[in-house]
């Protein structure tokens, strides 16, 4: 049976109770969005401001954040359940990534970027203030977890699909990017138990919180660049529609079939749920793709979010307790 958190159970209406928390979280990201569009439509951010901000969050920003995520005292402190976190996280990629080719069949130039936007999540900004409040710490935990798995998926089978050329060659050396790189330090650390120090971590810490920011500024300054009709194309629609939707109803009932069930795997499930990931848009545009689809979908996948996020959350909670 699923046990939600202290806060979310004495509430007496758990629906609403997700539903604010939920879009509080994505109404700031709306917020800084906005920012973002603003101030490139007054000038004070140029054209080129975009491709740099974007360099700069991949190559020095994210890496941090990966950095972080695998050596942080919260993973830690839930370390036996690290093994069966990695695996069902593995089962979601690989339903995800299966799906994906099934939802998307037609080849084009975009295609790539658009199985993108139904496997990725945006678990970090809005999975981890969203689970903390609605699962406490087991909850952060599992956010923390999918930031970690995330990180090996999107810079490997993320990074190819969308810069994949003839030269095999040229495609695997596309991959070797800061994050992955990031990736490969911190893994044998995190499994090793080791700890950097308090001085190499903090600043590691403060570079890496500033990557939803900037991540969403980057996406305001792409909407501000684009047609509006590209942003909402029958292509965006469809995409957000197996996001949102599709996509997590059908890892919710496959992970009650086989009996995933517990509260672990509930927050995993949410994880899974949360809108496209801002990264998305980001590495469209830093291998030289039209950033509409992706900017228009992720901006689509965070509105509806507001909507499919609680009552998924709901869902889950109701079936959990037959």
């Amino acid at each position: 049976m699923l046990f939600l958190s202290q806060r979310a159970y004495c509430s007496g209406d758990i629906e609403m109770e997700l539903f604010l928390i939920a879009l509080e979280e994505i109404f700031i990201l709306f917020i800084i969005i906005v920012a973002g569009y603003v101030c490139r439509r007054l000038g004070i951010l140029s054209g080129d401001s975009r491709k740099q901000l974007t360099s700069l969050v991949i190559d020095l920003v994210l890496p941090c954040v990966v950095l972080q995520s695998f050596l942080s005292e919260d993973s830690a402190s839930f370390s036996s359940l690290i093994p069966s976190a990695s695996l069902q996280l593995f089962l979601i990629y690989a339903v995800s990534i299966a799906l994906s080719y099934i939802l998307i069949r037609k080849r084009s130039v975009d295609s790539g970027i658009e199985r993108l936007i139904v496997i990725f999540s945006n678990s970090g900004f809005v999975g981890i203030p969203l689970l903390s409040a609605v699962y406490g710490e087991l909850g952060k935990f599992a956010a923390i977890m999918a930031i970690i798995i995330f990180s090996l998926f999107f810079w490997t089978y993320g990074v190819y699909n969308v810069a994949r050329q003839h030269d095999l060659r040229s495609s695997v050396k596309k991959m070797i990017t800061p994050p992955l790189v990031a990736v490969i330090i911190a893994l044998p650390l995190s499994l090793l138990s080791i700890r950097l120090p308090g001085f190499i971590m903090e600043p590691v810490a403060m570079i890496a919180d500033m990557n939803s920011p900037l991540a969403m500024i980057v996406t305001g300054i792409t909407v501000a660049e684009v047609d509006l009709s590209e942003l909402f194309s029958r292509r965006v629609y469809y995409t957000v529609f197996c996001k949102n939707i599709v996509l997590p109803l059908i890892l919710g009932a496959l992970f009650f079939v086989v009996g995933l069930r517990d509260e672990l795997s509930i927050s995993l499930l949410v994880t899974a749920a949360c809108p496209t990931a801002a990264l998305v848009p980001m590495l469209a545009l830093q291998y030289d793709h039209d950033g509409g689809l992706p900017s228009g979908a992720f901006a689509m996948s965070t509105a509806l979010s507001m909507l499919t996020l609680p009552a998924y959350i709901y869902l889950l909670s109701a079936m959990a307790s037959l």
